[in-house]
């Protein structure tokens, strides 16, 4: 597991370092441009013509520092000063006289970048909080239509490392090295596209620079696979844990076949299917080792007693919005007492009682995407895909519950604790299908006994990184969620599982 910061705790790890540990400045600095040397060496583009944009702060000082070690190694390097640097930083300002003692031209002249082969891009860092004005959106349109490999130093100018946001105009970088750790606009499109390849650096910013009171953003890794449930020679179906699934309705039987299916794949004892009897046929041919249970009409006496069943519940895939659907979801929130998976059309009865929410309910997590959650939010789909990492929190906190915000990037945010940004998946998870198969994965991993923030942020991970595994034999466009469920199968297989 890996922090991810925003610009505010960044500053505070930099300042900490700086005046508890006593690391000065501008060795950081120093070692922040090594390491973009070094990347530039590892690439074999050290010795082509480089251009590096130098802004009058830190983030300037670094493309300086850059700059003078490849002109000390003969490499081709040309810098050209963007900003007004009568208020350059003290660092900016240092490393400014040190490449003049060596004798390094500085240019403000557009024409530095004539033929330039690589351009590296120095010009604000994380600091930016404004959309860029003057001349700047006019240059990094031009930079970003040249025929040159771009690189940018911590954070391509124009990202907001808060949220992704691009704030009027940003770079657009193949690759971009930051420092210390990632930032939580790399993770979040349409950061992430900007920011190419990501390579977090170590410069001597360590996690023990983290002021006490900082909660930041976390990142599941490869590692955090451990976490997966483990079998053991004694156990037997029941005590794998058991997943009552309701879900499909006419026409439907395709999600609630792909929620159970990934429930039992991600390792459940036990899957009972809670469906219409028009969906029979279907479930019992797709997936015969599901338990059914189907129903014509409303029987609320049934339902209490599937709900005493399970160990964990899933509810809302294919669901339908019939008033038969609302009293599925209305008793399922008052009366279980497991934690509850939410997804998908039981999101959409929701977004119209949400006062359903404020009343005491299990431990619960939902799955929306983006247009779910503006209609739980009754806010416009942009507003909600301007501010995703704030609108997960703020509704995990309001309502109680675990907010898995899934986007190319999921955020889930749990009430007053993590939020972790999922860092794992492929284009080829557009599909229809997958989200349900998200559902079953976590409601799966609780029924076995995580912890459902656990579940939940391990299953998003696990469910990407189970795409990356079909990626591997189906072109992303070809991909189904059936593809994303076999892929399940090779994690765990590779895990050990």
């Amino acid at each position: 597991m890996k922090y991810i910061l925003n610009s505010r705790e960044m500053k505070q790890c930099d300042s900490r370092t700086i005046e508890h540990y006593g690391l000065p400045s501008m060795v950081l600095m120093e070692r922040a441009a090594l390491s973009v040397v070094s990347f530039l060496h590892e690439r074999d583009l050290w010795q082509k013509k480089i251009v590096i944009l130098c802004g009058s702060g830190n983030n300037g000082g670094d493309g300086l520092a850059i700059a003078r070690l490849l002109y000390l190694e003969g490499g081709q390097v040309s810098v050209f000063l963007v900003g007004d640097f009568s208020k350059a930083s003290p660092e900016n300002m240092a490393q400014q006289k040190i490449c003049r003692q060596y004798g390094m031209e500085l240019s403000s002249s557009t024409d530095t970048l004539a033929d330039a082969q690589v351009i590296v891009d120095a010009l604000f860092g994380i600091g930016l909080s404004r959309e860029l004005g003057g001349d700047y959106p006019a240059l990094l349109q031009e930079v970003n239509a040249m025929d040159a490999y771009r690189l940018a130093v911590d954070i391509p100018s124009g990202v907001s490392a808060d949220d992704g946001q691009i704030m009027g105009q940003a770079f657009l970088a193949d690759a971009t090295i930051t420092f210390a750790f990632a930032k939580v606009g790399q993770m979040l499109y349409p950061g992430k596209k900007y920011c190419g390849e990501l390579i977090v650096s170590a410069i001597g910013i360590e996690s023990c620079s983290l002021a006490d009171q900082v909660l930041p953003c976390k990142s599941l890794e490869k590692e955090d696979l451990k976490q997966l449930p483990q079998a053991s020679p004694d156990d037997h179906k029941g005590s794998r844990g058991k997943v009552l699934v309701i879900a499909g309705s006419e026409d439907m039987a395709g999600a609630a076949y792909l929620a159970s299916k990934s429930a039992l794949t991600s390792g459940a004892g036990m899957v009972k299917v809670y469906t219409p009897r028009c969906n029979r046929d279907i479930i019992l041919t797709r997936f015969p080792e599901a338990i059914l249970v189907t129903y014509d009409k409303w029987n609320e006496k049934q339902l209490l007693e599937e709900l005493a069943w399970a160990d964990a519940i899933a509810i809302g895939p294919g669901l339908g919005k019939s008033n038969l659907a609302e009293n599925l979801v209305r008793t399922t929130l008052e009366n279980a007492a497991v934690p509850m998976v939410v997804d998908a059309d039981a999101l959409g009865i929701l977004a119209e009682h949400l006062q359903w929410l404020k009343k005491p309910h299990t431990e619960t997590v939902i799955t929306p995407h983006l247009g779910e959650m503006a209609r739980l939010m009754g806010s416009p789909l942009m507003y909600v895909t301007d501010h995703k990492l704030s609108i997960a929190q703020d509704f995990a906190r309001d309502y109680q519950v675990i907010c898995a915000l899934k986007d190319a990037a999921t955020i889930v945010s749990v009430p007053y604790a993590t939020t972790y940004i999922n860092a794992s998946g492929c284009s080829g998870m557009a599909t229809a299908g997958s989200g349900d198969v998200l559902t079953g994965v976590i409601a799966g991993l609780i029924a076995q006994g995580l912890r459902p923030e656990d579940a939940a942020s391990l299953g998003v991970y696990l469910h990407g990184l189970a795409g990356e595994e079909a990626a591997r034999t189906e072109a992303n466009l070809c991909m189904q969620a059936g593809d994303i469920i076999k892929g399940i199968k090779t994690i765990y297989q590779k895990e050990g599982r």
